[in-house]
């Protein structure tokens, strides 16, 4: 498990409608809207999970879940 987590003023409503949708998750002016999207279908490709634990004024927090494997 991974978690990343900033301190900016958390996502708006709109943005966490379609966050993992390519050109649809985009908050900022500017911005395409496939940053999201990439990293949900990488972390899909191996087999984990991408989510939004929460965000609010102070901040943004994601969780990255991998299988672990055999490293052997």
């Amino acid at each position: 498990m991974i978690e990343v987590t900033d301190t900016g003023p958390g996502l708006p409503p709109k943005a966490r409608e379609h966050l993992f949708q390519p050109f649809q998750g985009g908050a900022r002016k500017g911005g395409a809207g496939l940053g999201l999207a990439i990293v949900a279908e990488l972390v899909r490709n191996h087999g984990g999970k991408l989510q939004l634990l929460r965000s609010d004024k102070g901040g943004t927090c994601f969780e990255i879940r991998l299988p672990t494997g055999d490293l052997g």
